[in-house]
């Protein structure tokens, strides 16, 4: 019987009982990295779209896909809901796609989309399935600690373009996110370079409801 370990906290979803319907041997445990552990190569951070976005903007999607990384060689991210309703809740859509790029860019994350529990169970079965039957979940104990400085690197890094490196380059230089997305163009560029700098100038004051015409011409003070 193949086995997974899954993260205590699932225990009152229904995808667990599945499942076991389906064959698996679940094992519940506190997990400190994951929530579904397949093998000792890969584990899955499961999430609703609503916490997918709800974690973009509070910074634990990038130090999760970080703990992922670091522990296992295949991190996955299992988005489970209706993901049409990003473009209800983001007023610009490229803070989705730049944060999609960066979990596959920066951490070597694999993202994963199903609409309903029932398909996050077929997805998870057959990923056990194909795997070895002899390889064992690995699980994690220790998670390295995460400080403020570390939460402000994830923020910066899911902009277009900046990777952990220039993300810490830039609140070195800025002091502090909130100053570096106030910061002016010249400022910026300063920093990362014309280019980039345009990039995330375009995403930070990006306005939905501006015609394309004035947004593709719009000036920026230096």
């Amino acid at each position: 019987m193949l086995e997974i370990v899954v993260d205590y906290r699932e225990q009152a979803s229904e995808l667990p009982r599945i499942l076991s319907i389906m064959g698996l041997k679940v094992s519940f445990r506190q997990l400190s990295v994951g929530d579904y552990i397949i093998s000792e190569n890969v584990a899955i951070e499961r999430k609703t779209v609503h916490d997918f976005l709800s974690s973009l903007f509070d910074g634990r999607l990038f130090r999760q896909a970080d703990n992922l990384n670091n522990n296992y060689k295949t991190p996955i991210i299992l988005i489970e809901g209706d993901i049409s309703i990003t473009s209800q809740i983001l007023n610009n859509p490229k803070i989705y796609y730049g944060a999609l790029s960066s979990l596959i860019i920066n951490y070597n994350v694999k993202t994963v989309f199903v609409p309903t529990v029932e398909e996050s169970a077929i997805f998870i079965e057959r990923l056990a399935f194909n795997l070895k039957k002899d390889q064992k979940p690995k699980i994690i104990y220790k998670r390295k600690s995460i400080t403020t400085d570390d939460d402000q690197i994830y923020l910066i890094s899911s902009l277009p373009g900046i990777g952990p490196k220039l993300a810490e380059k830039i609140v070195m230089a800025f002091g502090s996110p909130s100053k570096a997305f106030n910061a002016k163009l010249s400022e910026l560029a300063r920093v990362i370079g014309p280019v980039k700098a345009r990039k995330v100038k375009m995403v930070l004051e990006y306005n939905r409801q501006e015609p394309e015409s004035s947004k593709q011409f719009k000036l920026y003070s230096y």
